[in-house]
């Protein structure tokens, strides 16, 4: 069998070096399981900057020439990598997406991604805490935080910093198919990937917008989300005119007021549902709900998880 695809795997600066060696051996370890049914072996390269110059330092196969088909920006735990240093790694992603290379990029790794500009108007995702990094480089992109995992053909995003194992099983049946992932995945007793980051959802408001008097604001829901809130009742707060502080608020917050109290009381519901045994109907009305069937609605459509499901995976 002639036929060899190539996963090249990006070093940069702060590169979170388990999620590499990992991707690595998942991608040795399914190359060798689907030789067995006769498709064509994966070989892992990797690659890193030297003066200017992406230079290979790791190959699977050294005595073959490189024809890349896939390359991975793996994660790291570092803050984001600057624009100046990513530069030379997008210069050379830019080139291989030209050429029908496709390009993935693991968490944060979308940093590196972002400076190709390959992802403007595109739908991505990553951790929901890169969001306000992200929006400051990049105004045009679209974050799903719902997802762990986009796929959109030529680019392909997951979520997390451990999101690594989702990425390669999302290409091994990219690269094979739907049942050598799922039976691979059986072999080395790996869930298939069938999680959503909404799982996992944690509200962050922000409160280094500079607005004191919106600041005013999110301490006062913040210690009075369960009330009835409204915008007159709001207004006398801060003395401030409702339409100003409806233009503010969402200014300062990228959220309505509404949105924003709503955040409140699911953040609470989540945590009355890990730590206590409180029926959701309880639980809705300690949060400011009377109609407990509404917010569970809203509760499902922001969490991806009923209540139900939702304290049997996460109930401490």
């Amino acid at each position: 069998m002639d036929k060899v695809i190539e996963i090249a795997l990006v070093l940069y600066p702060a590169v979170h070096l388990p999620s590499v060696w990992s991707l690595t051996d998942l991608f040795k370890h399914a190359s060798a399981f689907a030789q067995q049914k006769n498709y064509p072996e994966l070989r892992v390269t990797h690659w890193k900057e030297d003066n200017g110059i992406m230079i290979k330092t790791f190959d699977t196969h050294a005595d073959s020439v490189n024809t890349i088909n896939v390359a991975i920006i793996p994660p790291s735990f570092e803050p984001p990598i600057s624009a100046k240093d990513a530069q030379v790694y997008s210069t050379w992603l830019t080139q291989l997406h030209e050429n029908g290379v496709i390009l993935c990029a693991i968490c944060s790794g979308i940093f590196t991604l972002l400076q190709t500009g390959l992802l403007t108007g595109r739908t991505v995702t990553t951790h929901w805490s890169n969001n306000a990094a992200i929006k400051e480089r990049c105004q045009n992109v679209i974050l799903d935080f719902n997802k762990l995992l986009i796929d959109d053909n030529d680019i392909i995003t997951s979520a997390g910093g451990l999101s690594w194992m989702d990425m390669g099983l999302k290409l091994v049946e990219r690269l094979y198919n739907v049942t050598v992932m799922i039976e691979f995945a059986k072999y080395m007793l790996i869930d298939p990937p069938a999680r959503e980051q909404s799982y996992y959802w944690a509200f962050s408001p922000k409160f280094d917008h500079g607005d004191v008097s919106m600041i005013k604001v999110q301490h006062w829901l913040q210690n009075n989300y369960e009330k009835k809130i409204t915008l007159n009742l709001l207004a006398e707060q801060i003395a401030l005119e409702k339409r100003t502080l409806l233009r503010r608020f969402k200014k300062a917050t990228d959220m309505t007021i509404i949105e924003y109290c709503q955040n409140l009381r699911i953040q609470k519901a989540q945590m009355l549902l890990e730590t206590t045994s409180l029926s959701f109907e309880t639980i809705a009305w300690q949060v400011g709900y009377q109609d407990s069937s509404s917010f569970n609605k809203i509760f499902t459509k922001t969490i991806g998880l009923t209540s139900t499901e939702y304290r049997k995976r996460f109930k401490n």
